[in-house]
């Protein structure tokens, strides 16, 4: 049965749009140009039927509509109300080569096919044959090579195919929305997201105050908003371009950015910082492709020349970090010329003196002691090498840090994952008010989750005394922990896009504040305030405690890196500045190995259906394997309560007869909890018995997180080769009994048998776990 559809009110979406034009109209009057208003006092003297017939247009994808394809109830004249849009120039015949573009791309298969039917009889005869099969993006690409879409051969069409029209008053439009919205948005989607309970209101604030009250300062915002998408579709289609149209593209923003507006706000600075070293990296990236195509130019030396001077000039126009960075490397490799060696000294010199934040500063040491003091190794190099190892069951590859919460807690440690998200939820609650309560809090609508000034320091500067007040209180852990608690306690589970709630979030607060050095908290929760966007992230791993002789918590902080990870270079900047701040910091190298002494509960189900969210267990049976022999077992058909179907009962055997006097799965989910315990979760295509099973006791209210073991998976890698994987293919290539397939005990008893097979394919590699812990231990100390 298909689900309801949603009945919305009656001009619910000329209803929004109204209540925008209200707030824009009130708030933002000031920072409206002439033909806002103008646009604003249009719509108001429109008929309610074509506002109607605009405003869901503008929820609508595109530019360019066939009429027959927006009919809505609420208008019933269409032809009047789209009179009267075309009358007053908010809408007009598609004529634009935006119009144009935007109808290649949304048009269908057939209709590209009749455009192409009518323009290439219109315009050339003799144009090569398009084949009907040719797929839609073949035929886009033969409409734009042979530039058959022109605003008289898309009248044509019109004619024919039914009337198109284009929406108009686009740019003035979008500024309203960046004025409401702050960030560059094409429709209303968000208020409907709302309404659906999709995307609740952030409910902090019931007043907002406006985002600008600048007109200089808000016009400057959004013609940066603008260049970001702009450049998102450079980056897109980046690798379809050849060399000569990667840098003409490259050479028209080069032009357009002496048109910039200058950034009159830090977040607006920001920005533009981004944009510039963009299109750094796409030049650099055109720079090395262009240095193995020497034929591309007859002199390759000038051209690269002129690529490594174009790159510089983008990175020249942000101050800060990457770009910084990107200009000492681009100096380091042109140090032969004398100026490029100059520019390496004053930009090395600057970074060393003066740098924008943590990561330049250990950068810039670094790059100097390699190479300009021709030291061997680099920070990152030494610090790897300084790493002890920490050895973990390989059943925990893919779920690193889980392995190593376990490792820890064995060895009698409080240990949580606890990476970003520790910190994050110490800022966010620490500074709750100043974030999302006070007057002077940078949320300007109910979508908000978090300040606007967050990712510059004005967040810091508007609100220092607030602030600092708040950072006063971690001067007394107990007070700063009750404070902690306190708020977490009112403010629980309520949405924000600074912090998650992570589950053992009231445990690990009081931990760390407890935990920490004396005063490096609020340093760091203060560096967080005046630059979020680089200081908010890298944080270590994990973090451990244990209680010091003293009763009070002892911390470390645990970075993993397993094979294959790579360690960036915000992280070792975090790590080196955490140990720097009197922190106990570890980088453990991760190593995998397979215990002899591991526990099995190797399980099958028989269910009602395919869907563990819908379908319920109709039979379990459950081994507990340890060294390759069973040492218990548990088994039990189970009133689904509901009937079997018919085909499952053949496949299986258990009729509805047999169940109706079986216990309910709820009287069973206890004494299978204590069963399965902590051991591992083994089936045969594991994921379809483990997913059942987890919500059978979920409903319960019994959790099952447990590592997983598929003998599907592990088979193929220990026996490739053969014609089947299935549990009766198997059985029958290895001469495993199997009298009573499709029934859970024999199934299970059958996969214990290809356990052991694996078991026997399997190298052990013992280590033993005192040997472990002193490794790890030693590496804290």
């Amino acid at each position: 049965m298909a689900a309801p559809q949603l009945q919305l009110p009656p001009d619910y979406y000329l209803t929004h749009f109204r209540d925008l034009l209200a707030v824009l109209h009130s708030r933002y009057h000031s920072v409206l140009l002439p033909q806002h208003l103008q646009l604003i006092e249009t719509f108001q003297q429109l008929p309610i039927t074509a506002q109607r017939q605009w405003v869901r247009l503008l929820n609508r994808k595109g530019l360019v509509f066939a009429l027959k394809d927006v009919e809505y109830v609420e208008v019933p004249d269409q032809a009047a109300a789209v009179a009267k849009l075309l009358q007053a120039g908010l809408l007009d015949k598609p004529s634009s080569d935006e119009d144009l573009a935007d109808w290649l791309q949304r048009a269908n298969k057939e209709h590209l096919l009749a455009l192409v039917e009518l323009a290439s009889g219109a315009a050339n005869p003799a144009l090569p044959l398009l084949k009907k099969s040719s797929t839609k993006p073949q035929i886009q690409q033969y409409i734009e090579q042979h530039q058959l879409l022109t605003p008289a051969s898309i009248q044509l069409w019109s004619e024919q195919h039914g009337e198109l029209v284009a929406l108009r008053a686009q740019t003035e439009l979008q500024y309203l929305y960046f004025l409401y919205f702050g960030r560059f948005e094409t429709s209303l989607t968000a208020f409907t997201l709302r309404d659906l309970g999709i995307l609740p209101g952030s409910g902090f604030k019931q007043e907002f105050q406006a985002r600008y009250t600048d007109r200089d300062q808000a016009l400057a915002a959004f013609a940066y908003a603008r260049l970001k998408p702009e450049l998102q579709s450079l980056q897109q289609g980046w690798k379809s371009l050849d060399l000569l149209a990667q840098e003409a593209a490259l050479r028209q923003w080069q032009q357009q950015m002496l048109e910039w507006p200058e950034p009159l706000d830090e977040r607006t600075r920001l920005q533009r910082e981004a944009l510039c070293t963009a299109l750094g990296r796409l030049t650099e990236k055109l720079l090395t492709h262009a240095s193995a195509d020497v034929a591309l130019v007859d002199d390759a030396h000038r051209q690269r020349a002129a690529l490594t001077q174009l790159a510089i000039g983008f990175y020249q126009q942000s101050a800060s970090y990457p770009a910084s960075e990107r200009l000492l490397r681009l100096y380091y490799a042109n140090r032969s010329d004398p100026q490029m060696a100059e520019a390496l000294q004053q930009q090395l010199q600057q970074m060393l003196e003066n740098p924008s934040c943590d990561d330049e500063l250990w950068f810039a040491r670094d790059f100097a002691s390699r190479k300009l003091q021709q030291k061997p190794t680099s920070d990152l190099t030494d610090f790897l090498r300084s790493a002890a190892t920490i050895t973990l069951d390989e059943l925990y590859l893919g779920q690193t840090e889980r392995g190593a919460v376990h490792f820890y807690r064995q060895q009698g440690y409080q240990a949580f994952h606890a990476e970003n998200e520790l910190w994050l939820s110490l800022f966010g609650l620490l500074l709750w008010q100043p974030l999302f309560e006070s007057e002077q809090s940078a949320i300007y609508n109910e979508f908000e989750r978090r300040p606007r000034d967050l990712s510059s320091g004005e967040f810091y500067r508007r609100q220092q005394p607030l602030i600092e007040q708040q950072l006063a209180l971690l001067a007394d852990p107990a007070v700063a922990v009750k404070q902690l608690l306190k708020t977490y306690s009112a403010q629980f589970q309520k949405a924000n896009a600074v912090f998650s709630w992570h589950p053992d979030l009231a445990t690990m607060l009081p931990l760390l504040v407890h935990g920490a050095p004396a005063g490096v908290l609020a340093k760091i929760i203060r560096q967080m305030t005046q630059d979020f966007r680089r200081c908010s992230s890298g944080f270590p791993d994990l973090l451990l405690a244990r209680e010091s002789a003293a009763g009070t918590p002892e911390i470390q902080l645990v970075e993993l890196k397993a094979v294959g990870d790579s360690l960036r270079r915000n992280q070792l900047t975090r790590l080196m500045s955490l140990r720097e701040l009197g922190f106990a910091v570890s980088l453990m190298q991760v190593q995998w190995w397979q215990s002899p002494d591991r526990v099995y509960v190797v399980i099958d189900v028989e269910t009602t259906g395919g869907k563990a969210e819908n379908d319920r267990i109709t039979d379990i049976a459950a081994y507990k394997v340890q060294y390759g022999d069973i040492i218990d077992e548990f088994s039990s058909l189970v009133n689904p309560q509901r009937r079997i179907p018919y085909f499952i009962q053949k496949l299986t055997g258990i009729t509805n007869d047999m169940v109706a006097s079986a216990p309910l799965f709820s009287e069973i989910a206890a004494k299978l909890t204590e069963f399965i315990g902590d051991s591992i979760f083994v089936a045969h295509n594991v994921n379809f018995d483990y997913g059942f099973v987890r919500a059978e006791l979920g409903r319960c209210g019994y959790p099952l997180q447990l590592p997983k073991f598929c003998t599907v998976v592990q088979m193929r890698r220990a026996y490739p080769g053969l014609a089947s994987y299935s549990l009766g293919k198997l059985a029958q290539q290895f001469d495993i009994p199997l009298h009573n397939h499709h029934r859970a005990a024999a199934d299970a008893r059958a996969t214990v048998e290809l356990l052991k097979l694996i078991q026997a394919k399997t190298v052990v590699g013992v280590v033993e776990p005192e040997a472990m812990a002193d490794e790890v231990l030693e590496a804290h100390r």
